[in-house]
């Protein structure tokens, strides 16, 4: 007979691991006849008077989470302890066999042995989709780190190292005034502390992505952004201190995973991505674009054979010998070192092992400034002509730390109309704004499709009754009035505390939800069955949205709606359609801006390698893009097309708005703009944020015109004054430039200069639905 402690029908059997207030033990359920986790809550708990009272609350939200990431909770109870007789509170949890992710990174990452990009974006992905789940069921994790990640050896099918399960959920809250959500001290490592709980603040759904961004940057990089001597040091550098970008620290990584590490670990929390899943997508864009694999023919210092057309517009990639680090940049000291000879100065750093060569990579290092009480990213600054001095690459790299504001969800129409008819007629409410429905984009996107872009939907209401006994609320999204009724079914909204929410993912071929639906409808019918199409009964619609279609001079074709131009600019543009191109202006803006940064990269860096070819290869690529088919000939006549020719029909800069057929899309997507602004069907938010994303616009466009001007000057140069000081000046400036277009600029000042990447954010912000009720007074009609 077994001689171990035993609590209820549990028999102990192995201590896992303890700390100042929990202990866990992997436990025998002698009933089930199947090993369990057991969290035991500690004696001192018992100070708390609260405390059993919230455990018995907290601990039912806690089983009833199901998600297939998030380690099952079976049991709670609050038992008799054979040893002591004391009271003691416990969790009975899945027993997950297999390590942690931290004891993962202990013995990869931080080796220099780096997870594959298509393995990491799948690994956060998982994890960001538990995350997601659990902010919908109103659970704050508040501890995110690689300790509370376990990885389930017997689960291999999608992961190799195995499936990750999420932990601890709910103890931040569970905890309450004992470590709560404002401690940190409870919290074992702050290192993945957000800076508002660092200062007080309660953990939100935005701490737990900050959490998620500085495990990745880990994972990416193998060594964490804030190192010190003591968790006060580290702390005081998750508020005050701006990290390394991880390019730098890992030149592989593509630019647009860089920019999902910092826009996740922004010091303001409203710039950070609006949910976990919303990083997830923009995880799923990285594996999409694909801009990790590198044609052979293509890596700089190596020898270049004749180009073809598949090569042409393919991902380039910034050369693995790696120079010093930048002037001015001090080292904060790697956590792991070997002395090895980095571009010809010996240089400590971990080696990077991804499937291939070793890589080198820099130690991180952490230039500081102080925010105070600043928001960052508010204000918008002119570009700044570039200087004459000649730019080091730390400007190149620090400038993705300017992914940190998003403009605010825009409102969309306040007109009232009916959904069920061609031909409805529009009756002015003021209506009170129940909830926004805003369009997400999974990324799974190509070139000749326009599927992948705004193909999920996000559905928040508050302050909303629950539905009649019997009933329940079901989502829908309605087609544009002038086709036929196609309604989609989006799912049944959970119901939560006076709350809403939905997230609908889309379908299975990722199709373009906003280019043929204007309307949206929440229905309330019977809960025993799923309805097949929204209820005819005008009691049964009580929340409703639409986008206007009323067009100022309805008798001229170019006379648009506001629906008309927010389907422009995401899903369907008829000029970019004549051109041959699929998709709407805005993810043309995105692919060609994030092209021209990474040419600009390798021709800069193919410049220590005196590869004259290649940089006239990747400087005509660029001018390509930059002028369009018709105006890149008379910039560099006799000069073929390198870049894609059927996307280098409409190119990125306008020279002549009267003739110029197709304008450039800078020009194209600000022009929509400005005449969305004129309409009076757009709500002062809306309109507030199509004025911004313009001054963006201008912005983008004067760094792009002066690129050109640029390109210009380094093809017009001999080969000596090219390979010499002149030509790697420019070619340093080009790639500077370049990275402020797409990813946006800080100064010494923190002041933010918006990019490509917040425009392209921000447009989708423009297809937001307002949500409204339908009410006794304010019917939703059919006219």
């Amino acid at each position: 007979m077994s001689t171990n402690p035993r609590i209820g029908k549990y028999e102990l059997q192995e201590r896992l691991g303890q700390n100042g207030i929990t202990e866990v033990w992997k436990a025998f359920d002698t009933q089930a006849r199947r090993y369990v986790a057991i969290k035991l809550f500690h004696a001192q708990l018992k100070t708390d008077p609260d405390f059993m009272t919230r455990f018995q609350r907290e601990a039912q939200v806690i089983v009833s989470l199901r998600h297939p990431n998030i380690v099952p909770c079976y049991d709670f109870s609050i038992s008799q302890f054979p040893e002591t007789g004391s009271a003691t509170a416990y969790l009975v949890m899945d027993y997950i066999e297999g390590g942690t992710l931290a004891d993962y990174i202990r013995s990869t990452s931080q080796t220099g042995k780096l997870l594959s990009i298509p393995a990491i974006v799948h690994l956060f992905s998982s994890i960001g989709m538990a995350v997601d789940y659990a902010h919908q069921q109103q659970i704050i994790h508040g501890n995110l780190k690689p300790a509370n990640i376990l990885l389930d050896k017997q689960n291999t099918a999608h992961s190799a190292i195995g499936e990750p399960m999420v932990t601890d959920f709910g103890m931040a809250r569970l905890m309450g005034p004992t470590g709560g959500n404002t401690g940190a001290w409870w919290n074992s490592s702050p290192l993945y502390l957000s800076p508002e709980q660092v200062m007080g603040a309660p953990a939100k759904e935005s701490s737990d992505i900050y959490s998620l961004g500085i495990m990745l940057y880990e994972i990416c990089t193998g060594t964490l952004p804030f190192l010190g001597n003591n968790a006060a040091a580290i702390m005081m550098q998750q508020v005050n201190t701006m990290p390394a970008s991880p390019s730098l620290i890992n030149p592989n990584l593509p630019p647009a995973l860089s920019a999902v590490i910092m826009r996740c670990i922004a010091k303001d929390p409203a710039a950070r991505f609006p949910s976990a899943s919303a990083m997830v997508a923009a995880l799923a864009d990285v594996t999409r674009q694909g801009s990790f694999n590198m044609p052979a023919s293509e890596i700089v210092g190596q020898s270049s054979g004749p180009i073809n057309s598949m090569e042409m517009d393919m991902p380039t990639v910034i050369s693995t010998r790696m120079s010093p680090l930048p002037a001015g940049v001090v080292s904060s000291g790697p956590m792991y070192t070997s002395n090895a000879q980095m571009g010809g100065v010996s240089q400590p750093y971990p080696a990077v092992q991804s499937g291939g060569p070793i890589t080198p990579l820099l130690p991180a290092y952490t230039p500081t400034y102080s925010a105070g009480n600043q928001s960052l990213g508010n204000s918008m600054p002119p570009p700044t002509a570039p200087s004459s001095k000649k730019p080091g690459r730390r400007g190149l790299y620090i400038a993705l730390a300017a992914l940190l504001i998003l403009a605010l969800i825009g409102s969309a129409l306040g007109a009232y109309f009916a959904f069920f008819s061609k031909g409805t007629t529009a009756t002015t409410t003021t209506t009170q704004i129940m909830g926004h429905a805003y369009f997400a984009s999974s990324g799974f996107v190509s070139p000749d499709s326009r599927q992948g872009i705004t193909d999920q939907l996000q559905i928040n209401l508050e302050n909303v009754s629950p539905a009649p006994l019997g009933k329940s609320y079901y989502a829908w999204l309605l087609n544009d009035k002038t086709m036929d009724w196609k309604p989609i079914y989006l799912g049944q909204l959970a119901f939560n505390n006076g709350t809403l929410s939905l997230f609908f993912p889309g379908d299975a071929v990722h199709s373009n939800l906003l280019a043929t639906n204007s309307r949206f409808l929440i229905t309330e019918e019977d809960a025993s069955a799923a309805p097949s199409s929204p209820s005819l009964d005008p009691n049964a619609w009580v929340y409703y949205a639409e986008f206007s279609q009323i067009k100022p001079i309805p008798t001229n074709p170019k006379s648009y709606s506001v629906y008309d131009h927010v389907r422009h600019l995401l899903s369907d543009d008829p000029k970019v359609k004549a051109a041959g191109l699929t998709g709407g202006l805005d993810i043309w803006l995105y692919r060609n801006t994030q092209k021209v940064l990474e040419w600009s990269g390798s021709a800069r860096d193919a410049w220590k390698f005196k590869s004259v070819d290649f940089i006239h290869r990747q400087l005509a690529r660029i001018m390509d893009y930059l002028d369009g088919t018709l105006y890149v000939q008379k910039d560099l006549p006799g000069q073929g097309l390198y870049a894609d020719p059927n996307i280098s029909k409409v190119g990125l800069l306008t020279f002549d708005p009267q003739t110029q057929d197709p304008p450039g899309y800078l020009y194209h997507i600000g022009k929509h703009l400005h005449e969305l602004t004129a309409l009076p069907q757009i709500s002062a938010a809306q309109k507030a944020l199509a004025i911004q994303i313009k001054q963006w616009i201008d912005g983008v466009n004067l760094w792009l015109h002066t690129i050109r001007d640029d390109v210009l000057k380094l093809y017009a140069m001999d080969n000596a004054r090219l390979t010499g000081n002149d030509g790697r000046t420019l070619l340093d400036e080009v790639a500077t430039l370049a990275n402020d277009a797409f990813v946006g600029k800080v100064d010494a000042h923190a002041q933010v200069t918006n990019g490509v990447a917040q425009i392209h954010y921000a447009i989708q912000r423009l297809a937001t639905f307002d949500i409204r009720a339908c009410s006794a007074s304010n019917h939703c009609v059919i006219s």
